[in-house]
């Protein structure tokens, strides 16, 4: 079901809230209570690297979203060509 634009980013903003409140609260150097199963599971052994974790998927998928804007419409992140 299509939502407007601010309730996505409200939603987004609200799954957010809970992460930051615990990147606030914890060390960087506190180990995980879990195990990511896999081989990133053996590079995750501090909040450091969930947090750079996550810095690299959300710029993977933000790239994904941006190639399919650029597919739409030919603008590239430098604007239009």
């Amino acid at each position: 079901m299509p939502q407007n634009p601010e309730a996505v980013f409200a939603c987004y903003r609200e799954q957010c809230r809970k992460p930051d409140e615990i990147f606030a609260a914890t060390p960087l150097s506190a180990t995980p209570r879990g195990r990511h199963p896999g081989p990133i599971g053996d590079e995750t052994t501090d909040l450091r690297g969930v947090v750079l974790h996550v810095i690299e998927e959300t710029a993977r998928h933000a790239g994904h979203l941006d190639v399919a804007r650029e597919l739409l419409d030919g603008r590239t992140g430098l604007g239009p060509r």
